[in-house]
């Protein structure tokens, strides 16, 4: 990566929506995103940047289904920009993804609530840890440490004991970040589920 440049990539998270195509600026730079799927980064000047996303293969401004303008990137920072709810209302939301790295034996989590039709998530570990409590749709935590091991994550309502999902058995590596993401619909389709994201460290955080 050029010194001077910023790093993005995209997630589509729209549940039940088409594929998208994903420009920025002028350029077409990510044509047919699949529901669930999720980029490789791709760099950028550290400036602001204009993202428009159609129904894969539409165009034209009656077909738009997100049109915003970025704040300026910061350079040799990662970025994941995450395609919210459904068209016509589609939400963006940018997550950081560069953090200072894990401890020794740590990996750091957070947790991402994409589910539109799901109220407050708490996620837990099989043996009873609270990792977080209460995140609303639209809202990814802030990465916490957790050692690194094998463990049953479980995604419950936060007002009921109600479990919604489980990873099962997974292996949360020393010097990585993961990403938790709870996707889908509580009362429809595509069922709800969480899909994990794990990421290698990259890069540290720049020293000031």
């Amino acid at each position: 990566m050029a010194a001077s440049s910023a790093s993005l990539r995209f997630l589509h998270l729209a549940p039940g929506d088409p594929p998208v195509d994903v420009y920025v600026g002028d350029a077409l730079v990510l044509p047919g995103l699949h529901y669930l799927q999720l980029s490789d980064y791709r760099e950028l000047p550290p400036a602001r940047h204009r993202i428009r996303c159609y129904p894969a293969g539409t165009g034209g401004w009656e077909n738009i289904a997100l049109d915003i303008e970025l704040e300026k990137l910061r350079p040799r920072f990662d970025y994941t920009l995450a395609l919210l709810n459904r068209i016509p209302d589609l939400q963006p939301l940018l997550l950081e993804d560069t953090v200072p790295p894990p401890g020794r034996e740590q990996a750091r989590v957070r947790f991402l609530h994409a589910s539109p039709d799901a109220p407050a998530l708490d996620i837990r570990t099989g043996g009873g840890r609270l990792l977080f409590t209460l995140v609303p749709f639209a809202r990814v935590t802030p990465f916490a440490e957790i050692a690194s091991g094998t463990y049953e994550l479980e995604v419950r309502r936060s007002s009921h004991p109600t479990l919604l999902a489980t990873l099962r058995r997974y292996v949360l590596a020393g010097d990585h970040f993961y990403t938790f993401v709870a996707h889908g619909l509580v009362d429809g389709e595509p069922p709800f589920g969480v899909m994990p994201i794990e990421m290698p460290v990259r890069r540290c955080m720049p020293v000031p």
